[in-house]
């Protein structure tokens, strides 16, 4: 928090500038033709104004066997098993509340939607990558905040079949603390 001067009641007034985030989450990819797989990252975001914040994402997945791969041999192996994933996008917060938990502070709460893009490297490829979803998050004091979130990754692979358009969506849940 940062004190101001401002003509407010003859005296100086503390003004709530906190719009940085920082977050760990854990959640679950479906890896199109590999399958789903537990995934750890960590976040960053800015909130421009109320309703607009800016957000960069890294994940990673192991991923296990294809049906293709149990039936007929490993593809690939080692690091190029690890699904990594870089993003930048854009948040629009759509609907935003206030509740309070048996009469104390008033919490915020917001249902968002997000875009951009990215990078995804998987299986020796690295793919452009664009990135849709939408979440929900509630802060449950001044700092800290849940949040539930869905995401497609959309991007180009042969790692299958020749140039297929891959579509891998996410859950995932995290905490973030904002400062």
């Amino acid at each position: 928090t940062i004190v101001s001067a401002s003509v407010f009641a003859g005296g100086l007034r503390s003004v709530d500038n906190e719009v940085f985030e920082l977050g760990v989450n854990a959640g679950m990819i479906n890896i199109e033709d590999f399958g789903s797989e537990l995934t750890f990252g960590v976040s960053g975001s800015f909130k421009a104004t109320e309703d607009f914040f800016l957000q960069v994402n890294y994940f990673q997945a192991t991923s296990d066997l294809s049906s293709f791969e149990k039936s007929q041999g490993q593809l690939f192996g080692g690091a190029d098993r690890d699904f990594r994933h870089f993003d930048l996008l854009v948040g629009l917060n759509i609907f935003q509340s206030e509740f309070a938990f048996k009469g104390g502070d008033a919490n915020l709460a917001s249902f968002y939607v997000v875009g951009g893009v990215g990078d995804t490297a998987f299986g020796g490829e690295e793919s452009f990558t664009y990135t849709l979803g939408a979440g929900y998050q509630v802060a449950f004091n001044r700092h800290y905040i849940v949040k539930l979130d869905y995401r497609n990754y959309t991007y180009d692979s042969n790692l299958s079949d020749d140039d297929k358009t891959v579509n891998n969506g996410g859950f995932s849940l995290g905490v973030n603390y904002l400062f």
